[in-house]
């Protein structure tokens, strides 16, 4: 009877364990979410704003240097993303769409770097390469259209902007 007793008693306890670990992975993932969701907002919204000022920039017909792309290409390194990278398998079927969107916005990132360090000629860059740069940037862009809204931040004001903000990306790349 006791070993019976202990029997139930260890199942019992071993049902607990696993509720008690599924509500912790869910707030786990409900964290990543949140977290990735209003990084990622932040970062999409510089990213717009970068490309469509590299692209007037291109087709101002001006001499390009590398402190006026420097001045205008203001899209911080992520923060939240490299330290979720363990946890972004979370994410499920959206996982793969976030590290694109993310990605997208390094190859911006890494070409406008390019620009202002290493090119050769830092005084004159061309307008196509410039353009090409904020390219980059608009693609990037683009494609989070279809990630924004599987990522919510769970603040109703912020994910209403997101209307607005594809608004925005719709024009700066039709325009």
């Amino acid at each position: 009877m006791a070993g019976l007793l202990g029997f139930v008693a260890a199942i019992i306890l071993v049902r607990y364990t696993l509720k008690i670990e599924r509500r912790k992975t869910q707030g786990e993932l409900d964290a990543l979410q949140k977290s990735l969701a209003v990084e990622l907002r932040q970062h999409v919204g510089n990213a717009l704003i970068a490309g469509k000022a590299l692209k007037g920039l291109a087709r101002g017909g001006h001499r390009i240097t590398a402190r006026m792309v420097e001045s205008l290409v203001q899209v911080p390194a992520p923060i939240v993303y490299p330290a979720s990278a363990a946890k972004i398998g979370l994410l499920g079927q959206d996982a793969m769409d976030v590290v694109i969107v993310y990605s997208l916005i390094e190859i911006g990132r890494s070409a406008a770097t390019r620009l202002i360090t290493s090119s050769r000629a830092p005084d004159d860059i061309s307008a196509e390469t410039v353009e090409a740069t904020g390219a980059a940037f608009l693609f990037a862009c683009a494609y989070a259209q279809s990630v924004l809204p599987k990522l919510r931040t769970g603040v109703a004001e912020h994910d209403q902007k997101d209307m607005e903000l594809i608004r925005r990306i719709n024009e700066a790349r039709s325009g």
